[in-house]
């Protein structure tokens, strides 16, 4: 539910500022399109031959039209290639101005295709009304320049037009010039027009897409914010919508502590009762489990290997002792096959140990799997060692379980760069205890520990197999 209520704040923010864009840059469109026909009427009609042998007050009329006058709007004003105004709409005769020092006259003296140019805001020296002058060439029949007309729109004007807006404290609309040069803003902030706001941090979504919305912090007033943008049709213009992140999330954060907090206070309650409750049920059931359970825990602790699971050295001692009992009653053999991870100091310096652990615990897998007999038993003898027993087996089956173990580890295909085949393998060693060897328990692993280490010796991942006591040893297809 906070989620969703989140989502939806944002998805909120986001709507009604995509309407607010498209309102205001319907708005701003229309405004700049009217007059930018006003400023294209008089550069056709200064180009018009026909018009300069007409009487100055019905050439004044024809080329001026009262769009011109409209309200927010200044004089249209032409200039001729040396900068002196030559034609004012505001009087038959012009007023006494040089403007090639503006930015405007420059970029259209320098750039023929420019078409409609939107300057740089400046003060008027008579009033020092803050003004956008919008300006077109003028250029003779060769093409070469010939002047300017420019015309003004007020500050004042766009920023009423901004201040029609509805807006959220913390939230902000803005118009601003490609190049970054703010040119309105509402809530309207003088000390920020004609301020160029390229160098920001997030300036660089604006040149790199029509319209679109992102979370960055204003340089402005250091405040993370949520933008929407879009550029007023195929003008050099940006009109962006901000919000205040704090804003959006004062949106849902008090609603979301709200039901957040019900519902921690119904958990703790519902879990206070149920706790009573079970305690009270269990109460006694609980103290007539807790000498079983601490009993078979410690026999599980005192018998498991903690790592791999399986039973541990002291476990497989008192196994085959019991085995070896039972081996003596009935005349069966007990095999011993004694298994070693092949390389394991090296894997571990080369993997870590936590890898190491996890090869040990992959060896003791392949054993449940392999040994699960009811007289058969695979335990963890210390280290990389592991121990199996197999009561009554033939020889040649014990030596097929041999290779199947080894095989089932070799297929885990874990890889080992210390080894020569490029996985983790294993070598075994297999002594058998007849009734007729009289051998020992000590006797049996140090025949099968001679067996694993002349595995070792032919270079490892293979089953060597003690034939008799008197040390003779031999590889698996020879004990078959």
């Amino acid at each position: 539910m906070v989620l969703q209520m989140r989502q939806s704040a944002w998805d909120q923010v986001s709507r009604t500022s995509l309407n607010l864009l498209e309102i205001t840059e319907s708005a701003f469109e229309r405004n700049i399109e009217l007059y930018d026909l006003s400023l294209q009427a008089v550069v056709e009609g200064l180009q018009n031959p026909r018009i300069e042998g007409i009487v100055p007050d019905l050439r004044h009329l024809i080329l001026f039209d009262r769009s011109s006058t409209a309200n927010g709007l200044g004089s249209i004003l032409a200039v001729d290639a040396q900068g002196n105004v030559f034609m004012d709409s505001a009087s038959q005769v012009p007023r006494r101005l040089r403007l090639d020092d503006c930015d405007f006259f420059r970029v259209h003296k320098e750039r023929p295709d420019v078409g409609l140019y939107i300057g740089t805001p400046l003060r008027t020296q008579k009033d020092a009304r803050l003004i956008i002058p919008f300006s077109r060439r003028l250029a003779y029949a060769d093409g070469t320049f010939a002047g300017v007309v420019v015309g003004a729109m007020n500050v004042s004007y766009l920023d009423g037009l901004l201040r029609r807006l509805s807006i959220d404290p913390g939230s902000s609309v803005a118009l601003f010039r490609t190049d970054g040069v703010m040119l309105a803003r509402n809530p309207s902030d003088q000390k920020t027009i004609g301020r160029n706001i390229a160098g920001s941090a997030h300036f660089h979504h604006y040149l790199e897409h029509d319209a679109g919305q992102f979370v960055s912090t204003a340089k402005l007033d250091n405040v993370e914010r949520f933008y929407s943008f879009s550029h007023v049709g195929s003008r050099p213009l940006i009109i962006n919508v901000n919000v205040s992140v704090a804003a959006i999330q004062a949106i849902w954060r008090p609603k979301a502590v709200g039901i957040s907090a019900v519902v921690l206070i119904l958990c703790l309650g519902l879990t206070g009762l149920t706790l009573l409750l079970q305690r009270e049920l269990e109460r006694r059931a609980q103290a007539e489990r807790v000498a079983l359970d601490a009993n078979k825990a410690l026999a599980e602790l005192a018998a498991t290997d903690g790592l791999t699971g399986l039973p541990n050295r002291r476990h497989f001692e008192t196994v085959f002792d019991h085995l070896q009992s039972q081996a003596e009653r009935t005349g069966e053999s007990l095999s011993l096959l004694l298994i070693d991870a092949d390389q394991f100091k090296r894997y571990n310096d080369t993997y870590g140990h936590l890898a190491g652990d996890e090869v040990l615990r992959t060896i003791a897998r392949c054993l449940k799997r392999q040994v699960s007999g009811p007289n058969e038993v695979a335990c963890r003898i210390g280290g990389e060692e592991f121990g199996v027993l197999l009561l009554g087996s033939a020889g040649r089956e014990v030596v097929f379980r041999a290779e199947h173990i080894r095989q089932a580890v070799a297929r885990t295909q874990i890889p080992h760069s210390g080894q020569n085949s490029g996985f983790v393998t294993v070598s075994i060693g297999v002594a058998r205890l007849t009734p007729s060897s009289g051998m020992t328990r000590t006797e049996c692993f140090a025949a099968a520990d001679a067996a694993l280490y002349e595995a070792k010796r032919r270079g490892r991942n293979r089953v060597m197999v003690q034939l008799d006591q008197d040390g003779g040893i031999t590889d698996s297809v020879g004990a078959v």
